[in-house]
């Protein structure tokens, strides 16, 4: 069984987020000291192949990049150079995939050698799939950057594969920002603010349609070399994604902190402890499993409320809409409108 990754692990290849943010830095002449301050790394590490990072480094490192960064783009950037950025097994997975349908397949099967901080999940309907991102390793402070950082690496990537236009939605959880600019030049112009979590969707048929570097081979041997390299990982996943993970079963939806605590072969006081170290707390988790299995249920299902209710284990239709309206802003029933 794979550990869980704790916030002082160093789980996460240094050659991607923090050799990105070192390089983009340099080119702008920006000061790259200040940058890796109080971060536990310096310049010779970002070159060495091996170099791997802590979720509190990490956090260092972006808390240091966002206050020295000139502007309010940062995020766009790093994302629009996401997939140049990359090399072996993972680029030509997406280089030679046959279809969007399958490049973001691979993408979100194989994240953890991306961008480990994510935490995706897909849904399907007829006529549209839709990825909802959520964080895994804390980084909470940085919840905004990280969302911003994906949706443009995907946006971009799905660009660069497919040589037709291509209608994204997406969706944030915060308002919208008093100049939105960014937003439409590096996502699109239809971009959703004040929604109830961070989701991107496209047209099925957008996703189905072959691409022009299409290998099929080549997409099938860079999917098993990069699962290969993820069985090799010390780690696939942090604590918060697997306490998620388990809350969001059927079964266990109405689970305490003990209950969990024992399926993950831990106490109760130091899963407590361990969730504490990444800025979480258990309660905030399972009201965001609550939340995400409500949302899948009421808009991609077409769900009731009492049967939403039922589900998720309420004790009353009543006690859900008060949690919804809680966790939202909104009764079930006007999501259910605007969706």
């Amino acid at each position: 069984m794979k550990r869980l990754a704790l916030w002082q692990d160093k789980c996460m290849d240094g050659q991607l987020l923090p050799l990105g943010l070192w390089q983009l830095f340099r080119l702008r002449q920006l000061d790259g000291e200040a940058l890796l301050r109080g971060t536990g790394l310096f310049a010779t590490d970002l070159q060495h192949p091996g170099l791997r990072v802590s979720p509190r480094q990490l956090c260092a490192l972006l808390s240091n990049a966002r206050k020295l960064w000139p502007g309010d783009d940062l995020a766009f950037l790093l994302g629009q150079h996401w997939l140049p950025s990359q090399s072996g097994a993972l680029t030509n997975g997406l280089l030679c995939a046959p279809d969007l349908e399958r490049a973001l397949s691979f993408w979100g099967r194989y994240h953890w050698l991306s961008q480990p901080w994510l935490r995706p999940t897909r849904w399907h309907q007829d006529d549209h799939s839709h990825w909802q991102l959520q964080l895994d390793l804390g980084l909470q402070t940085h919840h905004q950057f990280l969302l911003e950082l994906a949706l443009s690496t995907l946006t971009a990537t799905a660009k660069r594969l497919s040589p037709r236009p291509l209608h994204f939605h997406i969706q944030l959880p915060y308002p919208a920002p008093a100049h939105p600019h960014h937003y439409w030049k590096y996502l699109g112009p239809e971009v959703q603010f004040g929604a109830a979590m961070t989701r991107i969707s496209l047209p099925r048929v957008e996703l189905q349609r072959p691409l022009p570097g299409a290998d099929l081979a080549g997409f099938q041997l860079a999917w098993r070399q990069c699962r290969q390299r993820l069985q090799a990982e010390p780690w696939q996943r942090g604590l918060p994604a697997a306490v998620l993970a388990r809350l969001e079963r059927p079964q266990h939806q109405g689970d305490a902190l003990p209950q969990v605590a024992k399926d993950l072969a831990t106490s109760p006081a130091t899963l407590k402890r361990r969730l504490k170290d990444f800025g979480l707390a258990f309660q905030p988790l399972q009201d965001q499993a609550r939340l995400g299995q409500a949302l899948y249920l009421l808009s991609i299902k077409g769900a009731a409320n009492a049967d939403v209710a039922r589900q998720l284990q309420f004790a009353d239709g009543g006690n859900f809409r008060r949690s919804f309206k809680r966790w939202t802003g909104l009764l079930p029933s006007q999501f259910s409108r605007l969706t």
